[in-house]
């Protein structure tokens, strides 16, 4: 009976090998990075430049509340079946707004509403003139959805003062605004 045993355990310490490889081949430790995956954006202000891929981007106290709405949107033009643009948008949200926003799944459907549905994968865009105030940053944006609607949405930006972000300038919020309302650049 002993040696049923030691063949039982050496069988399970096999099988419990076999899922590790498996796991590990399918969940490896380091991402891919393929060419394509890789977005570059400079700082004017401190002449840096970086490369990443765009679900790993994150903020930084080199960029400017410009710097982060250009990569935001860059990011969400360019969402692929992995959903890095929206990763990437979750990324610069505040502390503060991933409190309301919840995790990253409810996030990501969150940017599936019809309120929001037009910035996936949009066309172009143009801005308005950015206005900051201390450590708020506020830009309207239209976006030319990929049926052809045009969107304008409110960005509000706020420069992090504690944590770990300290200095980072990050989204706060993202409002869809009425298509009704006067705005020069609609």
């Amino acid at each position: 009976m002993r040696g049923f045993e030691n063949i039982y355990d050496k069988l399970l310490l096999g099988v419990g090998v076999v899922l590790l490889v498996l796991l590990w081949v399918q969940f490896p430790a380091m991402p891919e990075m393929n060419a394509e995956d890789h977005v570059r954006y400079t700082s004017d202000e401190a002449k840096t430049v970086m490369n990443s891929k765009a679900r790993f981007l994150k903020p930084s106290k080199t960029l400017s509340p410009r710097e982060v709405i250009k990569i935001q949107l860059y990011a969400l033009q360019r969402n692929d079946m992995t959903d890095s643009g929206i990763i990437t948008v979750f990324n610069f949200s505040s502390p503060t707004s991933r409190v309301s926003l919840g995790p990253l799944n409810h996030f990501r459907m969150m940017v599936r509403d019809p309120a929001y549905s037009p910035m996936l994968n949009f066309v172009s865009y143009k801005t308005g003139k950015m206005v900051i105030t201390d450590d708020t940053a506020y830009q309207l944006v239209v976006i030319k959805g990929a049926s052809g609607e045009q969107v304008p949405y409110l960005f509000i930006l706020a420069k992090q003062r504690k944590g770990m972000y300290k200095g980072c300038w990050m989204t706060v919020g993202v409002a869809r605004q009425d298509v009704n309302r006067q705005s020069s650049l609609i």
